[in-house]
Order: C-alpha cells, then structure tokens, then sequence
C-alpha cells in the first residue's frame, strides 16, 4: 500500500564541515515523493524509480522461466534506474522485503527532466549501466551455485543490507525469493546450521558468523561481494541518502 506524502523541502546533506547542499538530490526533490511500503508489495518499476529510506527491497530478474535473485536495496540505493537507459533488458522486479518507507520518482518526469539537463542524464546513465552489469554478473554467478550456496548468499547479503543479524523470513518466502522449491531451502537451511553458519528457528534466521557465510555463497573465483545493489558501483551512497533524508512526509 502507497501513502504519498503531502509536503516536499529542499534537500540538504550533512557532512563533514557542516551542511552541504547536494546538487543531484536538489534536483530530484520537486518530482519526488514520500510513500510508505509494507512488506510483500511490489514495486511499479515500469512507472517509477525508488529511493529506500528505512526499507528494504530484493531484486529479481526473469527471463523466460528462470528467476535470479539479484540483490538487495536498502537506504543508499536506487530502483528501477535501468529502464530509462536498457530498454532490452530482461524483466525486473522488486518487492519489499522489511516495510519502511521510500522516495519515489515518476519515470515520464524524470525522462523530461533528463531531456533538458545533460548533465543529470550522464550521471544517472553511468549508475545504470553500472547496475545493469552487476544484475547480469550476479544472475550468472548464481546459474553455477548449489542450492546451498544460494541460500548462503542471499542470507548474507540480506544481513548486510538489513543491518541486523536476526532475519524475520520463512521458508515459503526464502523458497519464494530463490524460485525454488520449499524442500529444497529447507534442505539448504540445515547443512547452514551444520557448517555453524546459521542458526534457523520457526520464522527467523540468526547469522552466526557472517564472514564464513559470504564465504561459503562465493564460487571461490570472485573478489569479495559487496552486499546487495551496492555493488553496482552506485550514484555515489550519499547522494540516494540524501534525497532519502530530503522528502519529509
């Protein structure tokens, strides 16, 4: 469900020295609104782009009948970006995964706005691009994963982005997250425990050891991930957070 906020302000952005005015977020702000997003709902990626403020969303790619879970975004990060600039590029979609509250910008606007300012289409096309890539990597990386080591990755990068090492999800909706069977996460959920990565109760998920986690959900051929959308090299952080900060509901 959608609450739209009914005031909108100017963005400014702490940092070091005192208040800096940020010109991207300043830019953004006369289009962009405040919603609020419970857990389960998706995301109109074909109408709009999403800043998260306190919520956070996972990020799917479809193509045919294969489903890869792609990332996580949480408050830092941008939405839906990638349709304004790869218009072939397989179906997104994203659902909220902890309710909270996020910024929301039309994608006709912000295409008009683009037209104009030259300047502010470069920037947002190089973190699209960026982001583009990073979907397509990590779908590619997860086709050569085990079931075990999917499950691994998603939980790890679901701590980093939530923040918490406590994890409220059930199996149905792990299973669901993954396109895979319930068994199947189940399955994956014990040889977790057994490896004393994980603990798993009815409805919820403790990281015992979030570092040998991400560990076990690698190939062995990649550097170290960076949790969720953050690895897609993004506008930088401050920018999305201060934005996320500059629509008031």
């Amino acid at each position: 469900m959608m609450v739209p906020s009914q005031r909108r302000r100017s963005v400014n952005c702490e940092a070091r020295g005192g208040v800096q005015r940020d010109e991207l977020a300043e830019r953004l702000a006369p289009i962009a609104r405040r919603v609020s997003l419970r857990a389960g709902a998706e995301l109109q990626l074909g109408d709009m782009v999403y800043f998260p403020v306190d919520g956070v969303a996972t990020i799917v790619l479809e193509r045919e009948d294969a489903r890869f879970q792609v990332g996580f975004a949480g408050r830092g990060d941008v939405i839906g970006l990638h349709g304004l600039f790869t218009a072939t590029f397989p179906t997104l979609r994203a659902e909220v995964f902890r309710q909270g509250s996020f910024i929301c910008v039309g994608i006709k606007p912000l295409a008009q706005m683009m037209a104009s300012d030259e300047k502010l289409k470069e920037r947002l096309a190089v973190y699209a691009l960026k982001a583009t890539a990073h979907f397509l990597d990590e779908a590619a990386e997860t086709v050569a994963l085990t079931l075990e080591r999917r499950v691994a990755r998603w939980i790890a990068r679901c701590q980093a982005v939530v923040g918490s090492g406590f994890i409220s999800v059930t199996h149905h909706e792990l299973s669901r997250a993954l396109g895979v069977r319930r068994s199947g996460v189940t399955v994956a959920l014990h040889v977790l425990e057994g490896e004393r990565l994980i603990r798993s109760k009815r409805g919820r998920i403790e990281v015992l050891d979030p570092v040998g986690l991400m560990a076990f959900g690698q190939t062995g051929a990649e550097s170290p991930p960076h949790p969720g959308a953050r690895s897609a090299g993004a506008t930088p952080r401050a920018e999305a957070a201060c934005l996320a900060q500059g629509v008031s509901p």
